[in-house]
């Protein structure tokens, strides 16, 4: 098998999160040999529980999970990058008027999440929503870029529009969505036919880069939303040394999720009662989410990654974790992608990029916000496989049910002698 046989779509989150895993392990090794700590702060008792031993033992075992969910044999064929990516083209480019609804109607809801906080806020994470409107528009984000994406390339200047305010949204929320706001644009107009050069996602990821210290810098000042923040771009930029600043800002948070990693595992508090009110996607008040909550967190903005919820139960508990995680997202990713119908692209896009949010996630939130995520994957995997057959009876009867007095269809170009 080559190797671009086995690179099929449905692998491409767990092969991320493995890059990510190593360049985060890389980073944290930069950051601790280059970085002078002035000052304490709530990550610097993560920082301080660092051990080289620990962390590349839990590595380790954070890989092999992953290298077994990606050879784990799933049943259906999946399509070649040439075959998927001309049908979800056309079945993109077909639906602008979805995508259209789907990436300014996100666009809303956040507005309406955050309110007059959105400008300004006293705090950090303010919104005037209720706590479940404020999710669902949090977990869209991902598939509302993609869709900008999807526009731009029917639409240019609609996807440009959107592009640009996607930018000005989520810096404002100081989100780290905000740095990847350009590759899951230049990753939808990739799937949706849209022509894409290899310097333009060489730049895509030196953008990436550059913007990621950006909301964790926002996230420290004492005011914040739009306002605050670009006043202190401004003073920021104007630093001499911002840009050499910024290497450091951008190793310590590419390489924070190792350290948490190995913080979290030493963490004994934590209960298998716990772990199964994580893993409970129900209402925190409900499950006992509510309860355990403050008890899950280094610090009020510093929630427990899930990578060492599962590694305070020891590094096979990890690696299990990480397979089921893998099966699933793969799953979800070649059931939907097998769909021919145009409902396809609305359900890829979804399932794709809460799976690729999911990747961060683990990394540094609780378990609970990525079995929230990892739920709704599914029930829209599920849902995709109740639709088709109505997709398809529906598309049958539009194109190919003949007349009540007609016969069977003549083939195209051939004429009816009994009409003549």
């Amino acid at each position: 098998m080559k190797w671009r046989d086995a690179l099929t779509m449905d692998r491409v989150p767990v092969l991320t999160l493995v890059v990510f895993l190593l360049i985060s392990w890389a980073s944290t090794e930069y950051y601790l040999g280059h970085a002078v700590v002035a000052s304490p702060s709530p990550f610097t008792p993560v920082w301080a529980a660092y051990d080289h031993t620990d962390a590349m033992r839990l590595v380790l075992w954070a890989l092999l999970g992953l290298a077994l969910a990606l050879i784990v044999p799933l049943p259906g064929r999946v399509a070649s990058w040439p075959s998927l990516l001309g049908t979800v083209g056309r079945q993109v480019q077909s639906l602008s008027g979805l995508w259209l609804v789907v990436t300014f109607g996100t666009m809303a809801a956040l507005v309406l999440a955050k309110g007059p906080y959105l400008l300004h806020a006293p705090q950090y994470l303010m919104f005037t929503a209720p706590s479940a409107f404020v999710s669902a528009a949090s977990v869209a984000q991902p598939m509302a870029v993609l869709a900008a994406g999807f526009l731009s390339v029917r639409h240019p200047n609609l996807g440009r529009i959107a592009l640009g305010l996607w930018l000005v949204l989520l810096f404002a929320c100081a989100t780290r969505v905000f740095a990847g706001v350009l590759v899951l644009y230049m990753v939808g107009k990739f799937l949706a036919g849209g022509r894409v050069a290899w310097p333009t996602w060489l730049l895509t990821a030196v953008v990436t880069v550059v913007l990621l210290p950006i909301p964790l810098h926002c996230r420290a000042l004492t005011d914040h939303g739009l306002i605050p923040y670009a006043r202190a771009m401004v003073h920021l930029v104007e630093n001499p040394s911002f840009f050499t600043d910024s290497l450091l800002t951008t190793t310590s948070s590419f390489g924070f999720s190792v350290p948490l990693l190995v913080f979290t595992s030493r963490e004994q508090s934590i209960t298998a009662s716990d772990m199964l009110i994580s893993v409970n996607p129900g209402p925190g008040s409900l499950v006992g989410w509510d309860e355990i909550m403050p008890t899950m967190r280094v610090h009020d903005f510093i929630p427990y990654s899930a990578l060492g919820e599962w590694a305070s139960f020891g590094g096979f508990a990890l690696m299990l974790f990480l397979l089921v995680w893998g099966v699933v997202v793969r799953a979800c990713l070649r059931s939907v992608g097998s769909n021919p119908h145009p409902t396809m692209a609305l359900f890829l896009a979804a399932v794709l990029g809460m799976s690729m949010l999911t990747v961060v996630m683990v990394t540094q939130y609780n378990t609970r916000a990525v079995s929230r995520i990892v739920s709704m994957m599914i029930v829209l995997t599920l849902l995709e496989r109740v639709v088709r057959p109505w997709t398809e009876s529906f598309l049958r009867r539009r194109s190919l049910r003949p007349a009540p007095w007609a016969g069977p269809a003549a083939p195209r170009g051939v004429r009816d002698v009994h009409a003549a």
